[in-house]
């Protein structure tokens, strides 16, 4: 009888473990998408400042969140646009959830991105207004590529070149 309660505590106590790792964990938030996935369902042109421009889908990329939600980013050409519209409208950033960007919050819609000097990135509304700028990271030691979003520690980053910003969900 003894040997029984031993045995039914040791069970009960490694289920108590295996659940409190579980619960430590962070829950897989989401799925990478590759230029191809992103492409797919990327829109093939947005508007943004009152034209239309087209997207780039062989620079673009995503998240597929495990709610079923989607972020998507994609360069843009940005050819009929102003020269002071092209120094920050580089991308186009579509999101279905709120997402946090060095502690700016953005709600789910249809927004402008660029990288700028200085480490900058810069997001605005489909009229062009500036929404806010944040710190981005150079990473020399990598290979830069247009664009492609990738699994970080805490969450994502949106890359262009060697500048990448960090996001998550909100």
């Amino acid at each position: 009888m003894k040997l029984f309660h031993r045995s039914r505590m040791a069970v009960l106590l490694g289920l108590a473990v295996m659940a409190s790792v579980a619960l430590a964990q962070p829950a897989k938030t989401g799925t990478v998408l590759d230029r191809t996935q992103a492409s797919k369902i990327m829109p093939a042109t947005v508007f943004f400042r009152g034209q239309t421009a087209p997207t780039q889908g062989r620079n673009s990329g995503g998240v597929h969140f495990a709610n079923g939600r989607y972020m998507l980013a994609a360069l843009v050409d940005t050819s009929g646009y102003a020269t002071e519209v092209r120094q920050t409208y580089q991308g186009y950033l579509l999101t279905e959830e709120t997402l946090d960007f060095g502690g700016h919050h953005l709600s789910p819609g249809a927004y402008g991105f660029g990288f700028i000097g200085n480490h900058k990135f810069v997001v605005l509304d489909i009229g062009g207004h500036r929404l806010f700028e944040t710190s981005s990271q150079a990473f020399a030691g990598r290979r830069p590529v247009p664009l492609e979003v990738l699994s970080a520690q805490n969450g994502y980053e949106l890359c262009s070149g060697r500048d990448c910003v960090d996001f998550h969900r909100d």
